[in-house]
């Protein structure tokens, strides 16, 4: 260590060049760290589609998931299986543990499909690459004169091919708006007239649409490739379609139906402000793409797009876009890091009473941050709100006060007339002198933050890349300490160095020695004292809450509730638009988008009744004075309740995407239900939910996707169609084809490609005619459905879940103004003693609430762990097992602080506000390093025990309360911080913060008095003289 010193001196261009070197390659690495405003927590999941129109949820469930299921169960690295399955879809996710590799899980689940067997026209798809979080814009398309059908065109196949090519974009997903189709609506006295069934229109029309190639033929030099051209091109070229000749007439498709344009059946419905039917697009980013960056490229698409692509007065208008999100919890990290870089610089001069000392100690932190920067570009971490927001400064530059101080003691000591040879040794000989304590506490620091690294799946997700961060930052601060800092205060330190203490240390020094004097005297009162103030805590510590982390305000609001499972899309549309209309009453919304039902690609696997609002607000600078987002929220709840059957829950887009993520269901907490028999799913369900919403601070607790779907339902007599003549499936074609609609072709329009339909006038399609509906009998003649099948109404599943092979009922219950450990408490009490689960009926407990769990157990291993490795590591340095312990005292001591600080500012123990606890044990073995490591030099220069301790408390009171000061400070703006993002950082800050105000005390009164208990004893100090400061 010496000798990197002493070159560093000594060769002074090469450790500025070396320096700038760093700098550039930091910079450079700040330009291309992909930067978010919250970590992409979500587990790897592999999601698959399926659609298979018309069919009622059982169907689906029975022909298509099943089979999917069974096909995906088993994977390598998957830890669970989870299906919805509803009207014509089925949506299968599998989530997998922190080993697997996404595009390989992808390559795995698409060669298992390949091998299973669905129904004709079925297929299993697994979706594009991307993340819950992954939506960084929301836009409209809007067109002055233009239907919703010629939008919903424009939107498909101009606008979502464009935002396809961006680099960066997995899927656009469409919805709003109508898809276009050509419909044959066959006029059945007609086709009876002419003895023709719908079977033989369908075929003339599949062969009445086609291109054929006739190879090639050569003619002279030259050679002919041949094209039979017989490709519909229009509504009129459909009705001219041959189905059959009469004599010697043709009979034409037009002679037996009418041709329309009409529109496939939509799941979904879409409106904004004043306006019930819009067209929406949802950019989807791919996982582990730079959100910036692909925002920019999707930015620029868009205004090419509008400028020179879309029709005239068609234009994207986007309505929700991450920048904002990203620019402004930046602007909040960056905010506190530069607050509490000058809070330190103040510090440092406060203690140090010298400019130059101080910048040489300053210089470090933009050189840590830029370490932080450039490691984590080179581990492929992004960073993130979290990772940037924990850099506490004043931890960072401990290493480099700890060095310059003693340079600055031994300079003054010697007084100014040395030459420039005498100067350099004495550098080297003073920064050497603290080199190896320095190392010390800064693996200590680290050591303490490995249990971060332990962490899993959603916590590790979330707090990985700030442990990352500080660590990066303290191994570039360390390097600095040791070469750069001894060759600043070698060039900056020659005249006017400060003698003796200035009035700050001496003002200080008056008031601890006293106290130092009375605390030698009587140890036992204050290790009393500290004791009853660690049981104090301790109770403190009992009455807090837990939670899994605290919410980041995102400035926007996502409210949703449930409407009745029979409702029609007509009727939804109604209410989405009251409630629209009531939100924009108030003056600080500034658009409201509302959606109900699920895309027609089947991405979003929401039923009709699941109403969802999107509300864009004002900034904060524009709202009424006094206004708050509690209050907003307060005042949105009252306009909607006016509704009736409205009973909001309010959330935000990312959150609400990250909780359906952990467990698929909506809920801070999810209770899974898994069974056979649905009615007895339901039953349970229900009770447990009632017993929930009596518990203290359940905000809301709502079974998933619970309801019937009215049903028609047509039981099909075989004895009386054997009779007829007719087969099962002749009467579900006709069933099919003329309800549903059955496509039979497809037409292009240049590059847009519409599918053509046999499908019943609408007035041909309603329950009352239902019964008439004919069926061409083999032998000639016709029969009517009637007279072949019981038509009577009947209900059926809405939404089928289904985890681990298991039909699942979930309960998603949001938590309010308690936290969540205890109501989980509370409520697994209460079904335990009221309500009755069945015999091979299962209960699994998920969401947050599980991710708190399993964080909390692993914290409670590793963290262990960490200590006795730290215990290892001042072992080493001091040779002593004493003083080892004795300094690991101020452990669970420095706690008393951060515990009394949360419970005051009524903050529950969240992950956060756990790491805190975690960087302030560093801190604290930090302080009693540097007061013991001068007890044990002072004795061996021959002092007594008493002695030693008076000397070397007074000689390091400077030191701890500086370097105290310093992290404390650091992380002071971040405390008071109430900006977009501080959120997730505040407990944190308030644990460090408050654990070092008692720290302090500890290593400056209980350590001293301690020490002299332990060591009075022994006559002469610890054999080892490893550590000299």
């Amino acid at each position: 260590m010496k000798r990197l010193i002493d070159y560093a001196l000594n060769q002074p261009l090469f450790i500025l060049l070396g320096t700038l070197l760093f700098v550039m390659a930091g910079v450079f690495a700040f330009k291309n760290l992909s930067v978010e405003a919250f970590p992409d927590v979500t587990d790897t999941q592999v999601t698959v589609i399926s659609l298979y129109p018309g069919r009622a949820a059982e169907e689906v469930e029975k022909e298509v998931t099943l089979p999917i299921e069974v096909a995906l169960s088993g994977l390598p690295n998957s830890i669970r299986v989870f299906s919805h399955t509803q009207f014509g879809l089925s949506f299968t996710v599998v989530t997998y543990d922190d080993k697997a590799e996404v595009n390989l899980a992808r390559q795995q689940v698409n060669e298992r499909l390949s091998s299973i067997d669905l129904p004709t026209g079925v297929q299993a798809n697994v979706m594009p690459n991307a993340t819950p979080v992954g939506e960084v814009m929301r836009y409209r398309l809007k067109g002055d004169g233009k239907t919703s059908t010629e939008l919903r065109t424009i939107q498909d196949w101009t606008v979502e091919r464009a935002l396809r090519q961006i680099p960066g974009v997995a899927d656009v997903v469409g919805m709003g708006g109508y898809i276009k189709q050509y419909e044959v609506q066959p006029d059945m006295q007609k086709l009876r007239a002419y003895k023709l069934t719908l079977q033989d229109l369908q075929d003339a029309m599949g062969r009445g649409n086609s291109n054929a190639g006739g190879s090639y033929v050569a003619q002279g030099a030259q050679q002919f490739a041949i094209r039979g051209i017989g490709l519909l091109h229009s509504a009129q070229d459909i009705g001219n379609i041959v189905v059959t000749a009469r004599g010697n007439t043709p009979v034409l498709v037009k002679d037996v139906a009418t041709v329309a344009i009409g529109a496939v059946p939509r799941l979904g419905t879409v409106g904004q402000d004043m306006d019930d039917d819009v067209v929406t697009g949802i950019i989807i980013m791919r996982k582990g793409e730079n959100p910036s960056v692909v925002l920019k490229g999707i930015k620029e698409k868009v205004a090419d797009l509008n400028e020179r692509v879309l029709p005239k007065g068609v234009q994207i208008v986007p309505f929700y876009d991450r920048t904002w999100l990203m620019g402004k919890t930046l602007t909040t990290v960056f905010k506190n890091l530069v607050e509490g870089a000058l809070l330190v610089s103040l510090v440092l001069y406060l203690f140090l009473s010298n400019m130059r000392a101080s910048l040489a100690v300053v210089v470090v932190i933009p050189l840590a941050l830029l370490s932080t920067f450039l490691g984590l570009k080179i581990l492929g971490v992004p960073a993130n709100l979290l990772s940037l927001g924990a850099m506490d400064f004043g931890i960072i530059v401990d290493g480099a006060v700890i060095v310059i101080e003693n340079i600055m003691h031994r300079l003054a000591e010697r007084g100014e007339g040395m030459n420039e040879k005498e100067r350099r040794t004495l550098i080297t000989n003073a920064a050497n002198e603290v080199g190896r304590p320095t190392l010390f506490s800064m693996l200590i620091i680290i050591a303490a933050h490995i249990p971060i690294f332990a962490l899993q799946r959603h916590e590790g997700r979330i707090f990985q890349p700030m442990a990352l961060s500080v660590t990066t930052a303290l191994v570039g601060s360390l390097i600095f300490s040791l070469t750069l800092v001894p060759l600043l205060a070698y060039w900056m330190l020659r005249k006017g160095i400060p003698h003796g203490d200035n009035g700050l240390v001496s003002w200080a020094k008056r008031v601890y020695e006293p106290v130092l004097n009375w605390a030698l005297e009587k140890p036992r009162k204050v290790v009393g004292i500290a004791l009853s103030g660690f049981a104090i805590s301790v109770l403190a510590a009992a009455s807090l809450g837990s939670e899994f982390l605290p919410e980041l305000n995102e400035g926007t609001f996502w409210v949703n509730w449930d409407m009745p499972a029979s409702v029609s899309q007509e009727e939804a549309a109604k209410v989405l638009r009251k409630a629209r209309l009531q939100l924009l009453t108030i003056p600080e919304v500034r658009t409201v988008v509302s959606k109900a039902g699920q895309p027609e690609d089947g991405t979003d696997p929401k039923t009709l009744s699941m109403a969802e609002v999107f509300v864009d607000v004002k900034p904060v600078e524009e709202w009424r004075k006094g206004m708050t987002r509690d209050l907003l929220i307060e005042e949105m709840d009252q306009k909607l309740s006016i509704i009736p059957g409205v009973d909001p829950a309010f959330s935000m887009p990312i959150r609400d995407n990250v909780l359906e993520s952990i467990s698929q269901i909506k809920g801070q907490i999810v209770v899974k239900v898994s069974g056979d028999d649905l009615d007895e799913l339901r039953r349970t369900t229900e009770a447990m939910q009632r017993e929930f919403k009596q518990v203290v601070g359940v905000q809301r607790a709502e079974i998933d996707r619970l309801g019937e779907v009215p049903q028609l339902i047509v039981d099909i007599d075989r004895d009386r169609a054997a009779r007829l003549g007719l087969n099962v499936g002749d009467i579900q074609d006709v069933i099919e084809s003329a309800l549903a609609g059955r496509a039979t072709t497809e037409i292009w329009e240049g590059e847009r490609k519409f599918s053509v339909v046999l499908r019943l006038a609408g007035d041909r399609r309603s329950v009352i005619n239902l019964p008439a509906t004919p069926i061409a009998l083999p032998g000639g003649g016709y029969a009517t459905l009637e007279n072949v099948a019981t038509i009577r109404q009947g209900s059926g599943a809405m939404n089928i879940a289904r985890e681990a092979g298991r039909r699942t009922m979930a309960i998603g219950i949001f938590v309010k103004g308690r936290d969540m450990g205890s109501v989980v408490a509370d409520m697994k009490a209460r079904v335990a003693k009221n309500v009755k689960i069945a015999d091979s009926y299962a209960v699994t407990w998920s969401g947050e609430f599980e991710n708190q769990e399993r964080a909390m157990q692993r914290l409670g291993v590793v963290v262990p762990i960490s200590l006795l490795l730290i215990f290892v590591l001042l072992f080493d340095a001091f040779g002593s097992f004493k003083t080892a312990g004795l300094i690991l005292i101020n452990v669970p001591l420095a706690l008393i602080g951060g515990f009394v600080a949360l419970w005051i500012f009524s903050i529950p123990l969240s992950v956060s506000a756990a790491i805190g606890f975690i960087a302030l044990s560093g801190q604290a073995v930090l302080n009693g390093v540097v007061m013991l490591s001068v007890f044990q030099q002072l004795r061996n220069a021959g002092y007594t025990v008493i002695e030693a301790v008076k000397e070397g408390a007074l000689q390091r009171l400077r030191t701890v309360l500086m370097t105290a000061m310093l992290a404390a400070l650091g992380l002071l703006p971040m405390a008071l911080s109430h900006d977009i993002g501080s959120e997730t950082q505040r407990p944190l800050a308030i644990v460090v913060i408050g654990g070092l105000v008692t720290a302090t005390l500890l290593t400056l009164v209980v350590l001293p008095a301690l020490y002299v208990a332990w060591f009075s004893g022994s006559k002469s100090a610890p054999s080892n003289h490893k550590v000299n400061v």
